[in-house]
């Protein structure tokens, strides 16, 4: 079935719309259609967008229609977002901004390490910046960094590198070394990274990061309550048990139910640790209060 929408304009004033014409095309030459005035279309089409899960990503990221249609196809058809950790946390810097699977997998990696960054930073040759998704000035653009964050009084740019250091053409070298130098001498600091090493050893390349910004093995670490190891978990939403784990506090039905709408603050029935009735739960917060 093809749907066409046509618009039609007032008699008195052909710039400005009267009505909205649908037309379905059916089997053979069959077409059926109907004219919609400006309230009824504004509330089918909020059906509409409702219908295909788009509405809780556009209130989630306050983003486009298109921009919730590329997330909402990525997470239906691309295998590594279904299982993702950061589902419906960063999809939208992931989707929209990240401009290559390499940044994309940096991007995840910095999350996860708690490291804040700002994606596709505009910094110009006379070091002032502005922010995506604003216009690049072509006459004043210097570079746009991948990722840019700040700490310390410390100002770092890193690059994601689509090559190795041997596919590097000598243009393409000289020019990044020239960009480095003018973003030194405007006081940044520039991290290079290749496929491989973000492919390979993503774990260095955070560690190296973490430096950049001051943060040392001996002061990120992690203290579990007591030592004390919990397996076994409840749903949130049904109470049946299930593997405790917080970024997963839904049983496999449930999930496929809540995955319709994808509303991280939905409120839920139970506690995902203690397994306690308290209505205060969500996919986002699956603990109680008493639980935190």
């Amino acid at each position: 079935m093809k749907v066409k929408i046509d618009v039609e304009a007032k008699k008195d004033d052909s710039s400005k719309i009267d009505c909205y014409k649908i037309s379905f095309q059916l089997a053979g030459d069959i077409e059926v259609s109907k004219k919609l005035y400006e309230p009824d279309m504004k509330e089918l089409l909020d059906d509409i967008v409702d219908v295909l899960g788009y509405k809780p990503i556009m209130e989630k990221f306050n983003c486009t229609i298109k921009e919730a249609q590329e997330i909402r196809k990525k997470i239906d058809r691309d295998s590594d977002c279904k299982d993702c950790e950061l589902k419906l946390k960063e999809c939208y810097r992931c989707c929209n901004v990240c401009e290559s699977p390499l940044e994309r997998d940096l991007l995840k990696a910095l999350v996860k390490n708690n490291i804040e960054v700002e994606l596709q930073l505009r910094i110009n040759k006379d070091n002032t910046v502005s922010h995506f998704p604003e216009p690049v000035d072509p006459e004043n653009i210097l570079t746009i960094p991948d990722f840019y964050l700040e700490s310390d009084n410390k100002k770092i740019c890193i690059y994601t590198d689509g090559h190795t250091y041997h596919e590097r053409t000598e243009y393409q070298a000289v020019r990044d070394r020239s960009i480095d130098r003018e973003l030194q001498n405007l006081g940044y600091v520039v991290l290079r990274f290749t496929t491989s090493e973000i492919r390979n050893g993503l774990s260095k390349v955070i560690k190296v990061i973490k430096k950049s910004i001051g943060i040392t093995e001996e002061n990120n670490f992690d203290v579990s309550l007591n030592n004390i190891k919990i397996t076994e978990g409840t749903c949130i939403r049904c109470g049946a048990k299930i593997s405790y784990d917080l970024k997963k506090p839904l049983c496999d039905d449930c999930y496929q139910v809540w995955m319709q709408f994808g509303n991280m603050d939905y409120t839920e029935r139970y506690c995902c640790k203690c397994g306690k009735e308290c209505y205060s739960t969500s996919y986002g917060s699956p603990l109680c209060k008493n639980c935190i």
